[in-house]
């Protein structure tokens, strides 16, 4: 058998995909694969004869069944294509940024994707609400204000005991404290929210969630919400929370004293 390139051998995979699954999910003989992918025999003897050819597959005792170079690049080919289809879907979402964006592949790897819609696009946020209130803590960073939303936020966390730290970017607290001042000193003095204003060079906002550990990032359109992305992987909070420290360490702490009426 003559050895194939990497691409060579995908293309085998992308084109015969549906029956090495079938014969990796459970070896079968000819006659059950043919039943089992509503395939006539003459074709199926084409498609397993292309598999064997690429060591991808073995007949033996009767049964058409994977090799073990098979079963890995089978796993490997659908961890590959979950992983496009998460990216691809993130994508979509994040299409306003530009290019100078600083966004690595584990934040986009294996994320949920939720894209604003008409006619309400900003009603995507009740995915942000929803998971407030299901973690014990959220560290966020506000570039931008969430208008309409800010007073559901912080419900949503007094409401679950969730604890609610935010760094907000200076314009950003101008805007809450000028329009309410008083609301935003409750806040401050009371136990679940903790506020910090800083130069904030981002065009997204973000948060990050502990129990259940999660990291998601909110795209702003020109005006609202376009989309958030969520993603729950180890790699991807690892980016997270370094971005947090970073900002953290510049932000500065907002007093009471701070929010002038």
């Amino acid at each position: 058998m003559a050895e194939q390139s990497p691409h060579e051998l995908l293309y085998t995979v992308n084109r015969r995909w549906d029956c090495l699954q079938a014969i990796v999910e459970e070896p079968q003989e000819k006659r059950e694969l043919v039943e089992t992918l509503s395939m006539p025999r003459s074709t199926l003897d084409t498609v397993v004869r292309e598999l064997e050819g690429a060591d991808l597959v073995t007949y033996h005792n009767g049964v058409w069944q994977p090799t073990v170079a098979g079963e890995a690049t089978a796993e490997v080919y659908a961890d590959c294509t979950a992983s496009i289809r998460s990216i691809n879907a993130a994508g979509d979402v994040l299409s306003p940024l530009s290019s100078d964006h600083d966004l690595p592949k584990a934040v986009l790897d294996g994320a949920e994707s939720y894209p604003a819609e008409d006619p309400v696009p900003d009603a995507v946020l009740t995915e942000f609400l929803d998971r407030i209130a299901a973690a014990d803590r959220i560290n966020g960073v506000a570039p931008r204000a969430l208008s309409g939303y800010t007073d559901r936020v912080f419900r949503a966390a007094a409401d679950n005991d969730t604890t609610l730290e935010m760094i907000l970017a200076d314009s950003v607290f101008s805007q809450l404290s000028s329009m309410d001042p008083e609301t935003v000193v409750d806040r401050l003095k009371g136990d679940v929210f903790s506020g910090y204003r800083a130069t904030i060079d981002a065009e997204f906002g973000f948060w990050l969630g502990e129990n259940p550990d999660h990291v998601g990032l909110i795209i702003y359109a020109d005006r609202g919400v376009h989309g958030l992305v969520i993603n729950d992987s180890p790699a991807a909070v690892d980016w997270a929370t370094d971005c947090y420290e970073s900002i953290h360490a510049d932000a500065e702490e907002i007093t009471p004293a701070d929010v002038t009426p």
